[in-house]
């Protein structure tokens, strides 16, 4: 089975009957105040749920299989009868625009969750996958450290993290997230070297 790795770009653009990777969940990562509870973060991603699931959960990293096996953050408050989806083998899913908070360990919806078939999606950059911003790192560090720091806060935030990676051409770890809580940031801040780690998020947060 070939896995590739999702970002917001392949959510819009692929995946009418992909898979995905392995699920998610994990334990709580923090109290609420500092999980960013009040926030609001929305994205166009895929969402999945087979019969050996509660509930149905947002995509991350993605198996080119049929139907889809992915796994991930689960939502709290998805009802697949009110939503247009997929199904085959036991397995609903479909794409959405999705809208809601982070309680430590799903997404909480706040909205309906949009099809994104039913959006014109190039009225929205926002939710276009772009490159995460770099900016100049205080240290040089190997490629064995930056990853060592990916992979820490994989095993730390298991909720929200799915995969990292090492960008030895520019000096920092790029960390593939469902949404960055202000825990995450915070995590990051403390423990490495100032801009060593860039954020690609599928959830952004809503600006007022």
């Amino acid at each position: 089975m070939t896995w590739i790795r999702l970002v917001p770009v392949a959510a819009l653009l692929a995946l009418a009957g992909c898979g995905a990777g392995d699920a998610g969940g994990g334990p709580d990562v923090g109290d609420a105040a500092d999980t960013g509870e009040d926030v609001v973060y929305q994205g166009a991603v895929t969402v999945l749920q087979d019969q050996e699931r509660d509930a149905a959960e947002l995509c991350g990293a993605v198996a080119e299989s049929y139907p889809p096996q992915c796994g991930g953050l689960p939502v709290s408050g998805w009802d697949w009868d009110a939503v247009d989806h997929e199904e085959a083998s036991g397995v609903r899913w479909g794409m959405y625009v999705v809208t809601g908070t982070f309680d430590g360990k799903s997404l909480v919806l706040t909205e309906e969750p949009v099809p994104t078939a039913e959006i014109d999606m190039s009225e929205h950059p926002e939710w276009q996958y772009s490159e995460p911003e770099l900016g100049d790192p205080a240290e040089d560090l190997s490629v064995t450290e930056l990853q060592a720091m990916a992979d820490e806060m994989a095993a730390e935030f298991p909720a929200i993290v799915f995969s990292g990676w090492a960008d030895e051409q520019h000096g920092v770890a790029i960390v593939d997230t469902v949404l960055v809580t202000p825990e995450l940031e915070a995590f990051a801040a403390e423990r490495y070297p100032e801009d060593t780690v860039a954020f690609s998020a599928m959830l952004n947060p809503v600006e007022e």
